[in-house]
């Protein structure tokens, strides 16, 4: 039997089976075939239970457990009503604070408003500590000028003047005993100011003397009579006081004025003073305010005297000084002017 070539008995091995490649939309293109259980029983034997799924009840007691611990440790009702009342007071507390302290700080403001346009006790006494002060003061500079005598009136030459041998001349007349310059007038001079203009009053002369005695002999001659005469000038001769007392005396003037045209006697006194003594009593005026009742006291009209204390005592503001002017010859003045 010819064997064909189509027609061979040989057993050929199989293919074999090749898996195609999973691409990644197979899952959703592809229809795969749902695998069938399995009916051959498990070679393995199965794990043990849980307990849990044995036994739920034991589960159920120990969630109940943990639960009953965590609501146990939550706050009551009434923990949290203590808890706000506690919150509540401390707030009250602190609110209490805020309001006394600015209940305090209102009454000292209240307070301060009020007792700011009123004078304190202690300025009255500062005022009073005051004026004490000035008189004392002004007794120490009197003292320090009890010695000295103020001449007004002496000519002031041009040229640099002998005050010393002038004031001799003078003193010696005065006292009718002969004055050395050199043992009793240690010091003497003009006031301290610029020199006059032409035509305003000389500066005044004040002198200091060795011996208190002599000094008042001289002004006891003076009191009586208002100038001297001397060389044909009329002087007047006053005791050097301090610029505060002549201004006080020049305030009081109203005063001592109505007292002489009552022909009431009056007198100063050191520190200052005005003293008068009427039938018997004495009335003073130290300072300003004893000035109504000293008026009130001697019947006399009310008078407004300024506060002779609260002013700066002084005379006049000093001028300026003049350009010293270099004398002219006579020759100069004859060819400057021709015809004279």
């Amino acid at each position: 039997m010819v064997r064909t070539k189509g027609s061979t008995n040989s057993q050929k091995t199989p293919a074999k089976h090749t898996r195609a490649a999973v691409r990644p939309l197979d899952e959703f293109l592809v229809s795969t075939p749902r695998s069938m259980p399995s009916t051959t029983p498990p070679k393995m034997a199965d794990a043990a239970a849980p307990a849990s799924s044995q036994d739920p009840t034991a589960a159920i007691t120990r969630l109940e457990r943990r639960l009953e611990s965590l609501l146990a440790g939550m706050p009551t009702k009434s923990d949290l009503a203590e808890m706000l009342t506690d919150l509540r007071g401390s707030f009250q507390h602190d609110v209490e604070e805020v309001r006394g302290e600015v209940a305090a700080l209102s009454s000292r403001v209240t307070h301060l408003e009020n007792t700011a346009p009123v004078q304190a006790p202690s300025t009255n006494d500062a005022a009073h500590g005051f004026s004490g002060l000035r008189r004392l003061v002004d007794d120490l500079d009197n003292r320090g000028r009890r010695a000295n005598i103020r001449i007004r009136g002496l000519w002031e030459p041009d040229q640099p003047e002998n005050l010393d041998e002038v004031l001799g001349r003078l003193f010696t007349a005065i006292s009718g005993r002969e004055i050395r310059p050199a043992r009793d007038l240690p010091r003497a001079h003009r006031a301290l100011r610029p020199r006059p203009q032409q035509g305003e009053p000389p500066r005044d002369v004040i002198c200091c003397f060795s011996n208190f005695r002599l000094k008042e002999v001289i002004m006891q001659r003076v009191r009586n009579t208002r100038t001297w005469d001397f060389e044909g000038q009329q002087l007047e001769l006053f005791n050097d006081l301090s610029a505060f007392t002549l201004a006080a005396r020049r305030h009081l003037r109203p005063i001592t004025q109505t007292l002489r045209h009552r022909n009431v006697p009056y007198r100063w006194g050191f520190p200052f003073s005005l003293m008068v003594r009427l039938d018997g009593v004495q009335h003073t005026i130290y300072c300003p305010k004893d000035v109504p009742d000293f008026l009130e006291a001697l019947h006399m009209a009310p008078l407004e005297i300024p506060d002779w204390e609260r002013e700066e005592p002084g005379g006049r503001a000093p001028r300026q000084q003049r350009q010293p002017q270099r004398r002219r010859t006579g020759g100069a003045r004859g060819a400057a002017n021709p015809d004279q």
